[in-house]
């Protein structure tokens, strides 16, 4: 990767004056052309923004004039949303905003996997016949031109609210709402999907207040990667705001499972914690259910539903690591495929509800838009389905134009689409596709090149320089983060994370003795430098401790030429290891002996005392006497006993199978009911069963689905448990007792895994 460094820019005095601050601030708006004070002040703060009218979108009036009769007349409404979070929010929005004014509202939200995006007609035929007055689509809809005319044959209007790529015509809709109809410069012209269906919104309710509905609107904002430039920026700042005091329970339970501080919370908690928790459902479930989450007034049913999610996002990061070890499989054995302009790569056991996760991964690593399609055979007519994901400066779903006659359908944005053809076709749609791209991007050939904002020093980055820079955000699509880079740095210590070890943390320093932690994320496989280095870097403000700290996540590194350096080790404690000593009973009271005072880290073995993880304290000496299950349950007893002295008998317990857990975990809950009143914690259980804490959570969910429990996390991880007399589930396993068998099977493997190979 090429950097290009920073060039001098010439700031205006009044806009420098009016900035104040790091002068890096005032330069960066002058770079992307804001150098009036008045336009700096509208782009900081959303205060000093005139939104534009939602009248200004097309159709708007005819879709509000037949949208108030309906609620009127007390019509059946049928919101028919999509299956991502933009689609997700935007139906939870139509779905509360109508339900509020008194409107007879339903709401649709298809299956990837049978239904997929647009309007199926075999599921429009059944809602018809229930007799449905009024559809209003959202995120969806555009190209539907086929259900449109069948529901007009029914006598049933459609109103349109879509942002997706229009087609040669629109649908013969009552009203097509898209701000793609709008000139390519329009303040509404990115608007993504939730967007627009809170215009229609705005629209309808004319002076009422709508706020209450601006934490879904920037929930899927930055979830579908909208570009944030004038009335999108402006709606994700006010809903930024609204999220961080937003009393809507479902995002609460949300936010508490992903650990976010709702009153700090930021864009990249949206990109990172919210949005593949909510799009996880619909890859991989029913996506009806995050809408129902979002729209719950039932604090419990917003407790259960978050929980579901969360074993969906976990088995959503399994899937998509299965598949990306495998689509790099296919480049290890075919390395011509690389070789391409577009890489395209298919095969029969993927799953299309997280393809489109690991193309873009795949995408990014290689700088070139990356294919995945999943393979059917014979029984599946021979068809081939997948997703698209881009690079910068190549429109992915132009170039799907261009080989469409190799395509049965395909549609979606600039930088991610969809797309159906025959497998037997897949081979000339690569060679095709590729040409395309280097047609449209001749550039996306040479090597990539690092736009640097600033060269910074690390003895300037401190928390008013972050709140400085923050000042600039909210970050993403259209604003990006400010790239800095720092020069002659080398490591001074380094460790894995992650529970393969797939993240690194790292602390760097410069020739003044000036340190800085880094955290890189999936470079656990990295070759890292001996001597010294440059960085390129984005400043991040973790909030996970006591008090915030200013960390950088690498964007690239480049090597000096220099004297090698050594690395201290990870973790500045002195190590005795006994974990071979053939009576190691003898050993550790010898060991308490010499140091009384030393704290013993003992689970599920009641041959000694101890403390399990729940009991830790700090201590000068750790005796650690049961393997611990895992990376994050290791680091967070460190970080409780903060020992000098740590003391190894790596007593491993018996490996369980998954119906050995389960009968373990069924004996606990027995004795949280009798003994307990039938309270606990996730914490606790895991504890006791010297197990991590997603194994307890999902043999829950296990025993829930099994109808022999009935089991509530509620919020902070507690666990209510209640005995079910009826037994009036149906016997045998099912479906969801299946996903949760997967996921508790994967994590005990997992921790057999680490607990073999842990050592230190």
């Amino acid at each position: 990767m090429r950097w290009q460094l920073p060039q001098p820019v010439s700031v205006p005095d009044d806009l420098r004056h009016f900035v104040g601050g790091h002068p890096l601030i005032a330069e960066r708006l002058t770079r992307i052309g804001l150098t009036d004070p008045t336009a700096a002040q509208a782009f900081l703060d959303p205060n000093f923004y005139q939104p534009t009218s939602p009248f200004a979108l097309p159709d708007m009036t005819a879709a509000v004039e037949r949208l108030a009769r309906a609620i009127r007349q007390h019509e059946a409404i049928l919101i028919w949303g999509d299956f991502d979070v933009d689609g997700q929010t935007a139906t939870t929005l139509l779905f509360t905003a109508l339900r509020s004014l008194g409107a007879n509202v339903q709401y649709h939200v298809p299956l990837r996997d049978g239904e997929g995006h647009g309007m199926h007609l075999p599921k429009l035929h059944d809602w018809l016949a229930k007799g449905v007055n009024l559809i209003i689509t959202c995120d969806t809809g555009i190209t539907s031109h086929e259900a449109v005319r069948v529901a007009h044959a029914a006598g049933v209007d459609v109103i349109i609210t879509d942002h997706h790529l229009l087609g040669d015509t629109l649908p013969e809709a009552l009203a097509v709402i898209n701000p793609m109809r709008l000139p390519p410069e329009h303040a509404l012209r990115e608007l993504p999907g939730v967007a627009v269906a809170y215009q229609l919104i705005v629209a309808l309710n004319q002076h009422r207040n709508t706020d209450e509905l601006l934490d879904l609107v920037a929930l899927g904002i930055v979830a579908d990667v909208a570009e944030q430039k004038k009335d999108t920026r402006y709606l994700l700042q006010r809903g930024l705001a609204r999220m961080r005091v937003s009393a809507r329970l479902g995002l609460r339970a949300l936010l508490e499972l992903a650990r976010i501080n709702p009153l700090t919370l930021d864009e990249s908690d949206i990109g990172f914690g919210l949005g593949p928790r909510l799009n996880a459902q619909g890859r991989m479930g029913n996506a009806a259910d995050s809408v129902e989450l979002l729209a719950t007034d039932d604090p419990a049913r917003a407790a259960e539903l978050a929980n579901q999610l969360e074993g969906m996002n976990a088995r959503r990061k399994l899937e998509s690591r299965l598949v990306e070890e495998s689509a790099r499989r296919l480049l290890e054995r075919d390395p011509s495929l690389l070789e391409y302009a577009a890489i395209v790569l298919a095969h029969p056991d993927w799953t299309g509800g997280v393809v489109g996760i690991v193309a873009n991964r795949l995408a990014d690593e290689f700088h070139k838009p990356v294919v995945l399609l999943c393979e059917q055979g014979p029984s599946g007519g021979n068809i081939a389905f997948g997703s698209a994901r881009s690079v910068p400066g190549v429109n992915i779903t132009d170039a799907l134009k261009v080989c469409r006659e190799k395509l049965l359908k395909f549609g979606g944005h600039a930088m991610a689409a969809g797309m159906t053809l025959r497998r037997d076709d897949i081979f000339e749609f690569r060679r095709l596709l590729s040409r395309a791209v280097r047609e449209l991007a001749t550039e996306t050939a040479a090597e990539p090149v690092l736009p640097i904002d600033a060269m910074i020093r690390l003895s300037e980055i401190n928390l008013p320089f972050e709140a400085d820079v923050r000042r600039l955000g909210p970050f993403g699509n259209g604003n990006p983060p400010l790239a800095l880079a720092s020069t002659g740095l080398h490591l001074a210590r380094k460790k894995k994370l992650g529970r393969q070890g797939e993240h690194m943390e790292l602390v760097v320093a410069d020739d003044d003795g000036t340190q800085q932690r880094v955290l890189w994320w999936n470079a656990g496989s990295k070759e890292l430098p001996g001597g010294k280095f440059d960085l390129a870097y984005q400043l991040r403000l973790s909030r996970f401790g006591e008090t915030p700290e200013l960390v950088l996540e690498p964007i690239d590194l480049q090597t000096r030429e220099g004297e090698a350096i050594e690395v201290s080790l990870a973790d500045e404690y002195e190590v005795a290891d006994f974990s071979q000593v053939a009576d190691p009973h003898a050993k550790l009271a010898e060991v308490l002996a010499d140091d009384p005072a030393a704290l013993v880290w003992r689970e599920a073995d009641a041959s000694l005392s101890g403390s399990n993880r729940l009991e830790l304290k700090e201590a000068a000496t750790l005796i650690v006497w049961t393997t611990p299950p895992g990376p994050e349950e290791w680091q967070a007893a460190l970080d409780v006993v903060k020992p000098g002295r740590i003391v190894v008998f790596n007593q491993r317990p018996a490996e369980l199978t998954m119906e050995a857990f389960l009968q373990r975990l069924g004996g606990l809950l027995k004795f949280v009911l009798n003994a307990k009143g039938g309270e606990t914690s996730l914490r606790e259980l895991a504890a006791a069963m010297a197990q991590r804490t997603d194994a307890v959570r999902y043999g829950l969910s296990w025993f829930q689905h099994s109808g022999q429990l009935e089991v509530e996390i509620r919020t902070k991880g507690r666990v209510s448990v209640v005995r079910n007399l009826a037994h009036d589930r149906p016997a045998g396993n099912s479906s969801e007792q299946v996903v949760f068998e997967k996921l508790l099977r994967t994590v005990l493997a997992e921790t057999v895994a680490y607990r073999n190979a842990w050592t230190l």
